[in-house]
């Protein structure tokens, strides 16, 4: 497959991008975003697309970072109880303040696709498949948001 960029421009069609993405990876997940709100994971499709990830093989990485964990914790039990489920092969880590004006989200899978969404406030961005040096720089930018936050366990701090 070559590579291919398409953009969108709603709510509907980052969200269809992001179901396109998770439906396709095979080895690891990246997420950014301020509260995982906008993404739509909680859907059930969603919940279900990462559940079939996660649980294809154990060797499979879902990892997170969040602005806020709140929203998940409080308003997200479906994507919760998947986390703690595969509580091994899940990682969610929280910015540091003095990251928390990053505006940009993402969903990335392996190194080669992904979707990107430019600011939280504006449903504009591209989804990228079977594009790796389109996504190198954001997984370039995912490795280094993430050594730069703290890790946390959503579902423990939440009681579950």
């Amino acid at each position: 497959m070559s590579d291919k960029i398409e953009p969108f421009d709603s709510e509907a069609g980052y969200r269809a991008a992001i179901a396109l993405t998770l439906a396709g990876a095979q080895r690891e997940i990246r997420i950014f975003d301020r509260d995982l709100r906008s993404m739509g994971l909680e859907e059930r499709a969603q919940v279900e697309l990462l559940d079939a990830f996660l649980g294809a093989n154990r060797d499979h990485r879902l990892r997170v970072v969040l602005h806020d964990v709140g929203p998940l914790q409080a308003r997200m039990p479906r994507l919760l109880t998947l986390m703690r489920t595969y509580a091994d092969q899940v990682e969610v880590m929280l910015t540091p303040d003095h990251l928390r004006h990053l505006a940009e989200c993402w969903v990335l899978a392996d190194e080669g696709s992904g979707v990107i969404r430019f600011h939280v406030e504006h449903a504009r961005g591209k989804r990228v498949a079977a594009a790796p040096a389109e996504i190198k720089p954001w997984w370039q930018r995912a490795d280094d948001l993430r050594g730069e936050s703290e890790a946390c366990i959503p579902w423990a701090a939440a009681g579950l």
